[in-house]
């Protein structure tokens, strides 16, 4: 496989991801209304995405040097804290919507994320600080802001605000953790093993959460449905999905290609529900793929398999 290729198949994977978060957006929110809290959803989302990928693991053909026993310490850490950062990005994001509504909150984290993405990168060495980049990153942030603004605005800030805000960009800082995490993961490590270990540690952590507070369970046939769905396809798929792509993109490409996710919950939304999107959401779309056209041709050379 040349390096073109495996570069198109790697935006792929995180475009698939996004897409597929920005569908499962949609499924989470009828779960909600119907009355499963947002913390149960997601501890229920990640177990229940666990066993797709652990069979995936065990499928998978033996490589040398790659088991858990070959591992160096960095490289378990390295897995381990990649899935707390999933739990930790959803907790957080959780804490924001309580003191912000859920608008606000979903701004900062997707928004910022690329941000600390880009800003980590360039002071680590994993990336060079480029007009492409700049551009890239400005023309993705004003494309999201626009798809995702409300109508009206965004309204006064509720008491709390300050305490929202902080939350909301933990929130941010957990997602560029996770994005961080997959893109530097060792290549001998394949992605599904990293998927499958870093989704347990995040399930652990969601039941940490949400049973102090008490877990509710899916009322109906079609509500144990959309659970399963947003577990095994919006996580379970769309998580491994990108863990193979991050990896072969720079860091910053990687989480910018998910930002197709309130691109696609807008569609989708106008689709089904015939919410149809503004002018003002379809300038966002442009500059959203004006960035992504910008990154892909400063995106670095596919790793091998």
């Amino acid at each position: 496989m040349n390096a073109r290729t495996s570069a198109a198949l790697a935006w792929g994977g995180v475009l698939l991801a996004g897409a597929l978060w920005g569908g499962g957006a949609l499924v989470a929110q009828f779960l909600i209304d119907g009355g499963i809290a947002p913390q149960s959803l997601s501890l229920a989302r990640f177990a229940l995405g666990l066993p797709l990928l652990w069979w995936l693991h065990w499928r998978a053909p033996a490589m040398p040097d790659a088991g858990w026993v070959d591992l160096t310490r960095r490289e378990r850490l390295q897995m381990l804290a990649t899935g707390a950062a999933m739990a930790l990005n959803v907790s957080c994001w959780f804490a924001g919507i309580v003191h912000l509504g859920a608008a606000l909150p979903t701004v900062i984290s997707i928004c910022c994320a690329p941000v600390i993405v880009a800003l980590v990168s360039v002071l680590r060495g994993y990336e060079r600080l480029g007009p492409r980049l700049v551009a890239g990153l400005l023309l993705a942030l004003a494309g999201v802001l626009l798809l995702v603004m409300p109508a009206g605005g965004w309204g006064p800030l509720a008491p709390g605000h300050t305490a929202g805000v902080a939350w909301s960009l933990g929130s941010a800082f957990c997602y560029a953790m996770v994005v961080l995490g997959n893109a530097r993961m060792p290549a001998r490590v394949p992605a599904v093993a990293a998927s499958a270990w870093g989704m347990t540690v995040a399930a652990l952590c969601m039941l940490a959460v949400a049973w102090p507070s008490g877990i509710t369970w899916p009322a109906g046939g079609a509500q144990w449905l959309g659970v399963g769905y947003t577990g095994v396809v919006t996580t379970s798929v769309a998580y491994l999905a990108f863990a193979w792509g991050a990896r072969r993109l720079s860091p910053t490409a990687a989480v910018v290609g998910t930002l197709i996710e309130p691109l696609v919950a807008a569609l989708l939304a106008a689709a089904l529900f015939s919410q149809a999107m503004t002018p003002r959401q379809w300038g966002g779309a442009l500059l959203l793929a004006g960035a992504m056209l910008l990154l892909v041709r400063r995106s670095k050379p596919a790793q091998s398999d």
